[in-house]
C-alpha cells in the first residue's frame, strides 16, 4: 500500500523528512505488533508453515530510505513505488518492507508499505493503522525492549502442531462449529466445491474469451495512479442508481473499453469479468463476485444500468455488507479490508480482472503530524492476469491504482487517462438525467 504525505512537521529545509522520527514511531508500534518479528517455519514431515519469532529481527532490514530526483513527479513516484512493489520478499525473514520515500513536489513524502498477504490477515500486524492517527499532534510513544521467543525444536514443531491438526475429533467439531455459526458461507463454500467439480468433469459456465490483459506473468511491472472525487461519485450514483461499488466498476468498464478501442481492439470481441471480493455481513471474509463488465456498450449510463442488474441479482442471493460502501467511520481499518479481499482471490481465471475496492475514514489521518494526504493500494499479480485493480477511499476522495505487467499492458498510462475521460462521461450522463426532474420542481 502507498501513502502519501504532507511533509508537513517531518519536513526538512533541503526538503528531505525526518527519517529518524519516522523510524522511531515504526519502532515504538513493533510492541503492538507481534507478528511483524515473526517468520514462517516448516513443520517436519507435514511441511505445514507456522510462525515463529526472529531472533535476529533488524529493523534496519525492513525499514528503508529512499528519494527521487527533486522535484520528483508523479510519472517519477509511479515507477518507483512499482519498482519496490515488484520485489521479491526475503522468506527467511518477517513477510514486509517499508520503504520512506523522499522528494516528492509539492513538499511531499511517500510511504510504501509491502507486505506478503499471509502476514496481512494475521491478528497484531496492521503497520498502517498503528502508524496513522486522527490526533495532528506528535506522539511520544515508548520503545520496548523485544526479546524473542525461543524457536521450538523440530519434535516440539511436530508434536504440537501436526498431531493437533490432524486430530479426528478436532476437525470434526470445528467443521460443525464452523457450519453452525455461519450457515450461509457453508452454503456458498459448497457452491464453489460443487463447481470446481463440474468443471473437472468438463462442465463450466460460459467461457470468457481470452482478453488482452492475459498473458504470461514476467518479472517487470508498471504503475499508474489517479484521484477521484466521491463527491462525483455519489452524484453519479443519486442520478443514474446503484451502488458506489456499481459506479466504480461502470467507471473502470467504460475506462477499459476506450482504452482498448485507442489500441484498436474491438470491445464487441472480447468478454471481459471483474472479479471483485465483497465483505459478508459479520466483516471477516470476503465472497468474490464475478461480474461481467459491458464494454460492448457505447452509451455509459446503459453499461450501469447493465451492471446493477447483475449485482442486484447476486446480492439477492449472498450474506453481504448492505451497499458495499466505500466510506467507513473516523478510524483507518482499509489496510485489514484491503487483505480480507486479496485473500478471497484465490484464482484468477482468463478474461477476468481483479477489483478490490476498500472503504477508509473521511477525516484526515497524520504521521507524527504529517498529513494522509493520498493512499493507494497495490494488488499482486497472479496467474494469467497482467493487470490489477485496486479503489480506495479516503477523506472525499477515491484514489484508484493500476497494477500491469509491462510486457502485457505497455501502455498503462492510456488507461489511467481513460479513467479521467470516462467520470466526464458518466456525469454528463448524470446531469441529463436528472434535468427534467429539475424542470419539473421548478
Amino acid at each position: 500500500m502507498t501513502l502519501v504525505f504532507d511533509a508537513g512537521p517531518l519536513g526538512t529545509k533541503d526538503g528531505g523528512v525526518r527519517f529518524d522520527r519516522i523510524r522511531a514511531v515504526v519502532e515504538a508500534c513493533l510492541g503492538d505488533l507481534p507478528r511483524l518479528r515473526s517468520k514462517l517455519r516448516r513443520i517436519p514431515v507435514e511441511g505445514h508453515p507456522v510462525w515463529v519469532d526472529d531472533a535476529e529481527f533488524n529493523l534496519d532490514y525492513h525499514l528503508r530510505q529512499s528519494s527521487l530526483p527533486r522535484p520528483g513527479n508523479a510519472e517519477q513516484f509511479a515507477r518507483t513505488t512499482a519498482r519496490v512493489a515488484a520485489g521479491r520478499l526475503d522468506r527467511s525473514r518477517p513477510l514486509w518492507d517499508c520503504w520512506v520515500i523522499e522528494g516528492l513536489e509539492g513538499g511531499r513524502f511517500a510511504v510504501v508499505i509491502k507486505m506478503h498477504k499471509a502476514l496481512a490477515v494475521e491478528e497484531g500486524s496492521d503497520l498502517i493503522h498503528a502508524l496513522l492517527s486522527a490526533n495532528e499532534e506528535s506522539s511520544t510513544q515508548s520503545i520496548r525492549s523485544y526479546r524473542p521467543r525461543p524457536a521450538p525444536s523440530p519434535v516440539e514443531l511436530f508434536t504440537q502442531e501436526v498431531l493437533w491438526r490432524w486430530s479426528p475429533s478436532r476437525r470434526v467439531v470445528s467443521n460443525a462449529i464452523r457450519v453452525l455459526s455461519n450457515p450461509g458461507q457453508a452454503v456458498r463454500r459448497f457452491r464453489s466445491s460443487a463447481h470446481d467439480v463440474l468443471q473437472a468433469m468438463g462442465y463450466a459456465l460460459r467461457p470468457a474469451t481470452e482478453s488482452p490483459f492475459d498473458g504470461r506473468l514476467g518479472p517487470h511491472r508498471s504503475y499508474e495512479m489517479q484521484a477521484i472525487s466521491l463527491d462525483r461519485l455519489q452524484s453519479i450514483h443519486r442520478s443514474l442508481g446503484g451502488s458506489i461499488h456499481d459506479v466504480v466498476l461502470a467507471l473502470l468498464a467504460g475506462a477499459l473499453r476506450r482504452f482498448m478501442t485507442a489500441r484498436r481492439i474491438s470491445p464487441v470481441t472480447v468478454d471481459l469479468r471483474a472479479l471483485t471480493p465483497v465483505l459478508d455481513a459479520d466483516g471477516t471474509e470476503a465472497n468474490p463476485w464475478t461480474i461481467e463488465l459491458p464494454i460492448w456498450e457505447p452509451d455509459a449510463a446503459e453499461r450501469l444500468r447493465l451492471i446493477c442488474e447483475q449485482t442486484r441479482s447476486i446480492r439477492s442471493g449472498e450474506d453481504v455488507v448492505p451497499g458495499e460502501k466505500l466510506v467507513s467511520g473516523s478510524e483507518w481499518n482499509a489496510s485489514k479490508l484491503f487483505s480480507i479481499g486479496a485473500r478471497a482471490l484465490q484464482s484468477i481465471e482468463e478474461g477476468q480482472i481483479a477489483v478490490l475496492q476498500a472503504p477508509g475514514p473521511q477525516q484526515p489521518l497524520y504521521l507524527e503530524g504529517a498529513r494522509l494526504e493520498a493512499c493507494y493500494g497495490f494488488l499482486p499479480l497472479q496467474d494469467s492476469s497482467g493487470l490489477g485493480i485496486t479503489a480506495l477511499s479516503y477523506a472525499g476522495s477515491l484514489f484508484l491504482a493500476f497494477n500491469a505487467d509491462t510486457d502485457i499492458v505497455p501502455d498503462l498510462a492510456r488507461l489511467r487517462d481513460a479513467v479521467s475521460e470516462e467520470i466526464d462521461a458518466l456525469a454528463e450522463a448524470a446531469e441529463l438525467q436528472g434535468r427534467p426532474l429539475r424542470a419539473v420542481s421548478a
